[in-house]
């Protein structure tokens, strides 16, 4: 089902684009020996050798959901050139709305607490869920009410703070929760995207969006019971198997649905539960489709963040110099429920001078 356009419908239709988008990576690196080294792990289990992490980022201790996003969204908005009372729609799509002293926040939505931050104060503003997906799933949704005239500008915004998973997992006794592993592999960090109307067609377009719910059960995230913060279940062997093999079906109804040329694609991402299985799903990607141009694969110094991964590394790739404006890119999302979505879109006009 194509939800552009669905949601609310106005007498005349426009297009969308992605006009800027930006991420506050952490200085903190924790290497991977730091917390999960050999001799702490069940069996001796070698992280590295299994996922192909060297550590994560981690924020400060004052940094939260709340504050990792206003950084992010700031320089979203510098860069797109944008004034703060032309943005209609604020969305958060964090996972956990998590302060830094990890208390959770329940209301009012962080959406309006991020907008009241950076002095927007005629937006709409709410919080949606969807796990790592709900990046590109609020895109979807601004997308929709941009081309149907309801909103010039909107700003989707992420910031997860989820480290304290790790502390959570080593806390239990790994030897037996084996589910706790996964949660090794997180990092903290914020992301953007400020989203707006368009002259030309197609320069922003999704997916047919998958929930396969047969899956629904292979990672939970909820509070802890015995500390502050989330604690998060995983059965990632089955999860990571359930990925592979609804891809390549999943990615060949995604390009056909966007009508577009797999070999012209210059930039693929895609979300990095870690960088070994990243490297798997793209063998299942060229075996259906063929040979990927640039697949980007730069989380290990990262981790897994969440929603924000995929501009995580898109914003490793501005740091690089690797992206010009105009470049057809390519977005693949999964996350717990277990949800699929694919973007596209077209590199911002500029992108080259951002800093």
């Amino acid at each position: 089902m194509n939800l552009s356009g669905v949601f609310f419908m106005g007498s005349e239709s426009y297009h969308s684009k992605v006009v800027s988008f930006a991420s506050y990576i952490p200085d903190e690196f924790v290497p991977l020996d730091d917390y999960a080294s050999i001799n702490h792990l069940p069996g001796k289990l070698d992280l590295h050798r299994l996922t192909g992490l060297e550590g994560h980022r981690k924020s400060k201790l004052e940094e939260g959901s709340l504050e990792l996003s206003v950084k992010a969204a700031q320089k979203c908005i510098s860069r797109g050139g944008v004034k703060v009372q032309d943005i209609d729609l604020v969305v958060n799509c964090a996972m956990g709305k998590i302060a830094g002293n990890l208390e959770m926040h329940l209301s009012p939505s962080l959406a309006s607490l991020i907008a009241r931050r950076l002095g927007i104060e005629n937006a709409t503003c709410f919080d949606m869920s969807n796990a790592c997906s709900g990046m590109l799933t609020s895109i979807m949704l601004a997308d929709s009410m941009i081309k149907s005239g309801d909103i010039k500008y909107a700003l989707i915004v992420s910031g997860e703070n989820v480290t304290s998973l790790i502390d959570e997992a080593k806390s239990n006794n790994l030897w037996l929760k084996s589910q706790a592993i996964a949660s090794l592999t997180v990092g903290d960090g914020s992301a953007a995207y400020l989203i707006g109307r368009s002259q030309l067609p197609d320069q922003l377009m999704f997916s047919e969006p998958f929930t396969l719910a047969q899956y629904t059960n292979l990672c939970i995230g909820e509070a802890a019971k015995k500390r502050a913060g989330p604690s998060m279940r995983t059965k990632a062997s089955q999860l990571q198997q359930g990925v592979l093999d609804n891809l390549g079906v999943f990615l060949s109804r995604a390009v056909k649905h966007m009508n577009l040329d797999w070999q012209k694609i210059e930039h693929i991402y895609s979300h990095p539960t870690s960088p070994k299985s990243m490297r798997k799903g793209g063998r299942v990607a060229e075996s259906v489709l063929g040979k990927m141009k640039n697949f980007h694969n730069e989380s290990h110094d990262i981790g897994n963040t969440g929603s924000t991964s995929h501009c995580m590394l898109l914003e490793k790739s501005v740091q690089a110099g690797d992206l010009k404006s105009g470049e057809s890119t390519l977005l693949i999302s999964f996350g717990s429920g277990l949800a699929m979505i694919a973007m596209h879109m077209m590199m911002p006009e500029g992108i080259e001078e951002w800093s």
